[in-house]
């Protein structure tokens, strides 16, 4: 193990949450999972170290590594932490840690306030035998406390008795609206009502919490998208899926998961065959593990927003940034990135995830180029016609795109 720490690894990590477990734990599955750009599967595994090295061992000859749910941390409303489960939690991971398809262990799902303390206590406990891998606890979205008086109480409470190597939550925002929602919300920024499709107004909300979290303490977070059709979510186009998770890059993320992959067949089905689905996982994985390497040195400075303003956004216009960067026409997200150089990227989303947007960036510079990083190639080159004054960019629904100032780049791509 070359780095200190499982979240150093090269792989920028995306997570299949309820991934292939027990029989469809094989070899075609994992290949499949791996095929479509996953690098981690969420996973139920029972039984003894035998069984779960069993699972490991294929996931490793797929080249995914195994986020493991297991009966003997699962830490469930009744959980005791007593000297026999010590006992049991410490054999296994004893067997299991130096294993090239582990990637961590589960505890808990969506835990509410009072569940903390025994989470935290558990954190501590799996940490000590085993420091490398992932320890990972999922959470609720930030809209309300979840039994703490608000939100950011809870998340504050987490990290000061946890310290956990990463902060997650989840939260599916993209909804079939009724005809009585899009009448009452007409005119918002957040409805688009040709797709009958409504974006949860407290999105950016959430995703500005996390990245202030995020900056304050140091720690990263990791942020989902909706690929499983179920309740009042649609089955999701490639727009809805790029739109989650590019906004998610854009405020900084670290960690991609989708919700789900192997469940109710959102991805793959028991005989191994795919859906349609996950070959939009496929194309979008692909363009985030280019961008993974340049993401990973890069740290957000700031995520803001233009045309109509959303709860919990900032409007670039309005900002300091104004006299350094115009964009005009559709409205986006544009996610403010610094590398170790002080050198500036923008992470520009389409606002829409259902239809194509066109914007035209000004950024001031005086003989600084603006690039554009081409997923094709993965490498940053200048667009057509180069005028960093004056820059015409035309998104697909939901598309990010990533923009260096100055630098080095390769040439035109036209």
């Amino acid at each position: 193990m070359s780095s200190t720490m499982i979240l150093d690894d090269d792989r920028f990590p995306i997570m299949g949450w309820a991934g292939p477990s027990g029989d469809m734990i094989r070899p075609d599955v994992m290949l499949g999972m791996s095929a479509a750009g996953f690098t981690v599967s969420h996973s139920w595994v029972t039984g003894d170290a035998a069984e779960v090295i069993k699972a490991l061992d294929i996931a490793a000859a797929a080249n995914i590594k195994l986020l493991l749910v297991h009966p003997l941390w699962h830490v469930g409303d009744d959980y005791k932490l007593d000297d026999e489960r010590k006992a049991q939690v410490q054999s296994i991971i004893e067997s299991i840690r130096e294993h090239p398809g582990l990637y961590g262990y589960h505890l808990r799902d969506e835990p509410r306030f009072e569940m903390l303390p025994l989470l935290a206590e558990m954190y501590a406990f799996v940490q000590s035998l085993d420091a490398y891998h992932a320890i990972y606890i999922n959470h609720f979205p930030p809209i309300e406390g979840w039994g703490a008086p608000t939100a950011e109480a809870f998340w504050r409470r987490y990290i000061e008795i946890t310290a956990p190597q990463f902060l997650s939550y989840d939260h599916y925002v993209i909804t079939v609206a009724t005809a009585a929602e899009l009448k009452a919300q007409e005119g918002m920024p957040n409805v688009f009502p040709s797709e009958k499709i409504i974006v949860k107004p407290d999105y950016f909300d959430c995703l500005e919490l996390l990245r202030n979290l995020s900056l304050a303490h140091k720690i990263p977070f990791w942020a989902f998208t909706c690929s499983v059709r179920h309740g009042p979510y649609p089955p999701p186009t490639e727009g809805h899926i790029r739109f989650q998770l590019m906004n998610n890059i854009a405020y900084g993320a670290l960690g991609l998961q989708y919700f789900t992959y192997a469940h109710d067949s959102a991805m793959v089905r028991p005989d191994g065959s795919t859906t349609a689905t996950w070959e939009i996982a496929r194309r979008v994985n692909a363009d985030i593990h280019k961008l993974g390497p340049v993401l990973r040195k890069l740290h957000n400075i700031g995520t803001f927003r233009t045309g109509p303003l959303w709860s919990g956004t900032r409007h670039l216009h309005r900002s300091h940034l104004a006299a350094l960067v115009q964009c005009e026409g559709d409205p986006v997200t544009i996610g403010f990135f610094q590398d170790a150089e002080d050198r500036l990227y923008l992470m520009v989303v389409n606002g829409d995830p259902t239809a194509w947007s066109r914007i035209t960036l000004k950024v001031n510079v005086s003989k600084d180029k603006l690039y554009f990083f081409d997923y094709g190639d993965a490498v940053f080159r200048e667009l057509w016609p180069p005028d960093a004054h004056n820059q015409m960019v035309a998104l697909a629904p939901g598309e990010g795109r990533l923009f260096k100032v100055g630098g080095e780049g390769q040439g035109q791509n036209f």
